[in-house]
């Protein structure tokens, strides 16, 4: 491994001495006023004129009588106006929170209840149904409307820096999971706990800059979830923020190739979906040095190829809302041998192994630590792990025990000291008293060159695996012959006990705003779809012609069809 960079280093020694989001903020402003700051679709803001419009916003805060502790909503797109939001919270240490484009009007407005806020900076084609609603339930809700409204809020202001005094406990933003299971629970963190995932980060993460061209960061996450997390290193970095308007393929290569992207934080379906654009080689995507990746469990056969795509340019780190990242590493010499080819499916599919000042166990339902190689429940320990669920002592209760965060997924340790992932405890799907666990059946799915992505769910009593087609595989055979082909694969390459009882082919796998599969949906599409036939059942289907022999030759026909 190579020995940290000088910028690396004089990163962490900052970082040892900062104590405050905007402290780190204000050593950006000062240090960088010349660089790009902000790239959206306005264009491009140096960190002096990103500075500018953040004390501006700020000036406007303290004008309507907002003080430190009161809290700040947002609810809008993708938007600089958010990142801008986001940093006048750091300035004049009022507690930023936001919600999602994709939550729906009547969650959001129970949600805005439970914490009320004092701001709410909101898109009004979103806000519409409820802003009415929200100014009867908060009557001194101050309101501010993206558009010319808020630009006129601004321009009304002298900027100017926060006067009050903000301290590393404080909580400085209250982060909301994504209510996709229910109403969105809130969370917060203190300047402390964030700063601390940022020194961990700052441990496995080069700061160096690109040897060619400028340093920018590009987010492949929306910044309501995690995306969040690459704020202070760039701040740190005096690199610019691209902020895509979508999470589209060709929005994303068609921003790296435009502003010449270093750093690009993408989720597993971002990167998949990638790697099924027909039109990728047609982008200059060179400039591309580093590309972390996280969210959900990135399927071995996927980054793989991706590997041999783009290079060994990627890393993954292990977290949730509950316990920051990271709790694990996989590190980018991690995913490669010594010649830089892609490493096997048994380290590639782990989340790496646990950071120093990290503590994993696996335990049993009983919360008895297991022995090694034996699967459990993922419990953490962590400087950086959450408090409690705003105002749920109930919930927390839940998630947080004797101090041990309950991720809520299932893995074990191997010899080698990898942490291997296998999902959700609540995904795993129970037949005839046998429980499977889905990703070891889509981990094997993903070797046939067909799929693109791969979901089991419960289906009554079945397991079911649905899965999407590359794009490169559509309309070449009929659907009933690839669904053949793929449930012969699967028996040719999972013990009986394990195969899935039916097999179905969708265009798409629906997905959260997260670009994370909604097992949910899956299950509801199938409701929906026409009772499979006896004759048509896939399980034990004949070979057709095309079937795979082994797993290896399927990952080199993958290789063969990007």
């Amino acid at each position: 491994m190579a020995l940290p960079s000088l910028r690396s280093l004089l990163a962490r020694f900052l970082l040892s001495r900062l104590r405050t989001a905007r402290s780190v903020a204000r050593l950006a402003y000062r240090l960088h006023p010349h660089k790009p700051a902000l790239i959206d679709r306005r264009g491009t803001l140096t960190y002096a004129q990103l500075q500018d419009r953040v004390y501006r916003l700020q000036a406007w805060m303290q004008a309507q009588g907002v003080k430190k502790g009161d809290v700040v909503f947002t609810w809008m797109p993708e938007t600089g106006e958010q990142y801008e939001t986001r940093l006048a919270t750091f300035e004049n240490g009022t507690i930023f929170a936001s919600f999602h484009k994709h939550l729906p009007a009547e969650a959001a407005l129970t949600t805005m209840g439970r914490v009320k806020p004092t701001v709410f900076i909101h898109d009004p084609l979103l806000s519409a149904p409820i802003l009415q609603a929200v100014r009867e339930q908060l009557p001194c809700l101050r309101v501010l409307a993206l558009g010319d409204e808020y630009e006129r809020a601004l321009a009304q202001q002298t900027p100017s820096a926060g006067t009050a005094d903000v301290h590393e406990d404080d909580v400085f933003a209250l982060h909301m999971t994504s209510g996709t299971t229910g109403l969105p629970k809130s969370i917060g963190y203190s300047n402390r706990k964030y700063l601390d995932s940022v020194r961990l980060i700052s441990r496995a993460i080069d700061f160096k800059p690109p040897a060619n061209g400028p340093d920018v960061n590009m987010l492949g996450l929306p910044l309501t979830g995690p995306g969040s997390g690459l704020v202070l290193p760039t701040l740190l970095a005096g690199a610019a923020l691209v902020m895509p308007e979508d999470f589209r393929a060709t929005t994303l290569a068609g921003l790296i190739q435009k502003h010449r992207v270093s750093r690009a934080f993408l989720s597993p379906s971002a990167i998949i979906d990638l790697l099924d654009e027909p039109t990728l080689g047609q982008y200059d995507l060179s400039s591309l040095t580093h590309m972390p990746y996280g969210s959900e469990m990135m399927p071995a056969p996927k980054i793989a190829e991706a590997i041999r795509r783009f290079g060994p340019i990627f890393q993954q780190g292990y977290g949730c809302l509950e316990a920051l990242p990271p709790i694990t590493w996989l590190l980018p010499h991690e995913h490669v041998d010594a010649q830089g080819n892609p490493l096997g499916n048994d380290i590639l599919s782990t989340v790496g192994r646990v950071m120093p000042g990290v503590d994993v166990v696996i335990r049993d339902e009983q919360f008895a630590p297991l022995p090694l190689g034996q699967m459990g429940l993922i419990t953490v320990q962590t400087p950086v792990r959450f408090d409690g669920y705003w105002l749920d002592p109930e919930k927390t209760s839940e998630t947080l025990r004797d101090g041990w965060v309950v991720m809520g997924d299932l893995g074990y340790f191997d010899a080698a000291g990898y942490l291997h992932v296998l999902g959700r405890s609540a995904d795993r799907v129970v037949r005839h008293g046998q429980a499977l666990n889905p990703r070891e059946i889509e981990e094997v799915a993903h070797c046939h060159p067909a799929v693109k992505e791969a979901c089991l769910v419960q289906h009554g009593t079945a397991a079911v695996l649905v899965a999407s087609l590359r794009q490169s595989w559509r309309n070449d055979r009929g659907t009933q012959a690839l669904e053949h082909d793929l449930a012969e694969f699967l028996v040719q390459h999972l013990p009986p006990e394990m195969q899935p009882d039916d097999v179905r082919l969708v265009t798409e796998i629906p997905r959260s705003f997260l670009n994370k599969m909604l097992r949910r949906e899956v299950r509801l599409m199938l409701e929906a779809m026409p009772p499979r036939s006896s004759a048509a059942h896939t399980a034990r289907a004949e070979p057709v012609a095309g079937s795979m022999a082994t797993a290896a030759q399927a990952e080199a026909m993958a290789s063969a069809h990007p």
